[in-house]
């Protein structure tokens, strides 16, 4: 190992300029106080960030004092931050492990967003850590992207140690007489990551002598497998998803020429839908017409619509009505906007539509309300004698689950006035005896 080789790796992976300022992150260990000590002799200006996460008693506060008399005699800038990361752990439901690498990301984040001179953040992941990442993706059945193990780069974090094996490291630290510090929670095998380093790489090394070089040199292979992939399947997506009015609609006849592949999985997930949900999400492509499959995550749900499925943002029930005081204000809703104003001569006014209606004022009773449309709800549509019933009125016109949960009225008193953006109540209609109109005007938010 020498300073080059950091030089090389760095230009590899990213534009890094001789000029840009380094923030390394060092724990103290090994692995870290090598990164910091090549970036230093290979000329880069660095700057280093230590993570107390105080988990170790007297032992993190040892790290985190060894950082600072390292700081100060490479004389370079140090940034410390303590965290409680057992509490934080606790708050956000995560494992100890997640919970630490949630909170030093942020942190190295945000230390790129407050000093403007750190262009990237530096981490000592090596190659012995990218074969063992890649070998416990596979026992978990992480699938394809699991395998490609530790990116070399994730936005401005840089890995530049990736194809270098420990042991050099240890060589390094050991020639330059570098001192370092030993966290002995690394030597607990109750955590995954060092089972696997100390019980199973051993075993396997002695069937395998290669086994590091071999795991890595796949994960090579299976990134630009994935890197493939993924561009066939956004043509997919690009066919398939059919956007319409802030939702989505599937061919039923589409998806199932792809069934006995991935696709379905990677059409789902970005809205939240988990591995475990397909099979039930498969199951939607034969279900009847209003069968729907809410994402793990909440946010989204499917819905099968004759032969379609429709992903929709999903909802909670909103009972909640607005109400609308005089004839000439605006308001906004969850659809858009009702802007109303109060028409003089009727003779001057434009015909009405879907968006448009035009109502008779000595028939409306203010305040007016605006809601979404309830079960049990019946109207006069326009040029019929006879009430209907708002559901059989959507049901008629085809719309589908999502499409008729959208569904708002405008009312006076308990009367419908309008189905807003389709048709208004006969009752309310202006005649030859109006005396002016109300005429109201829908802009959704939806329009094409």
């Amino acid at each position: 190992m020498i300073p080059s080789t950091i030089k090389h790796n760095l230009e590899k992976i990213a534009p890094v300029l001789p000029s840009d300022v380094l923030l390394v992150a060092i724990s103290g260990g090994v692995d870290s106080v090598a990164l910091a000590y090549l970036c230093k002799s290979a000329g880069y200006q660095i700057e280093l960030a230590h993570c107390n996460f105080k988990l170790r008693g007297s032992e993190s506060e040892r790290d985190e004092d060894f950082v600072r008399k390292l700081a100060s005699d490479w004389d370079i800038p140090l940034h410390v931050k303590q965290f409680d990361t057992a509490s934080y752990a606790t708050e956000k439901q995560l494992s100890i492990q997640e919970a630490a690498r949630t909170l030093r990301y942020e942190w190295f984040y945000n230390l790129l967003k407050q000093f403007s001179h750190l262009k990237w953040v530096l981490t000592g992941h090596h190659k012995d850590d990218q074969a063992e990442t890649i070998l416990m993706n596979f026992l978990r059945g992480t699938g394809l992207h699991g395998l490609t193990g530790i990116p070399a780069r994730n936005g401005n974090i840089l890995r530049p140690l990736l194809t270098v094996e420990r042991k050099s490291l240890e060589l390094l630290v050991n020639e330059k007489e570098l001192n370092f510090v030993v966290d002995s929670s690394n030597q607990k095998e109750e955590y995954t990551r060092n089972y696997i380093r100390h019980t199973v790489m051993p075993v396997l090394q002695k069937v395998y002598p290669a086994v590091i070089e071999n795991l890595c040199d796949n994960q090579l292979r299976f990134t630009k497998i994935e890197n493939l992939y993924q561009q066939l399947v956004e043509v997919q997506r690009k066919k398939i998803l059919n956007e319409k009015n802030g939702e989505y609609l599937i061919s039923v006849g589409a998806v199932n020429r792809f069934l006995d592949t991935s696709l379905f999985y990677e059409l789902l997930h970005p809205f939240g839908f988990t591995v475990g949900q397909i099979a039930e999400a498969t199951r939607l492509l034969n279900a009847r017409t209003g069968a729907q499959l809410v994402a793990s995550a909440g946010n989204w749900r499917l819905v099968k619509h004759r032969n379609w499925l429709v992903l929709s943002p999903h909802y909670s029930p909103n009972t909640d009505f607005i109400l609308v005081h005089a004839a000439n204000e605006s308001i906004q809703f969850s659809l858009g906007t009702l802007a109303f104003q109060e028409i003089k001569k009727i003779d001057s006014i434009d015909g009405a539509s879907s968006t448009v209606a035009l109502l008779d004022p000595q028939k409306l009773e203010f305040p007016l309300q605006v809601r979404r449309w309830r079960a049990g709800d019946y109207f006069y549509p326009l040029g019929m004698p006879k009430k209907k019933k708002v559901a059989r009125f959507l049901i008629d016109l085809k719309l589908s689950l999502p499409e008729k949960e959208k569904v708002w009225v405008l009312t006076s008193g308990d009367k419908i006035v309008w189905v807003i953006g389709n048709r208004i109540d006969d009752r309310f209609k202006i005649t030859s005896k109006s005396k002016g109109a109300i005429r109201v005007v829908f802009s959704s938010l939806f329009q094409s």
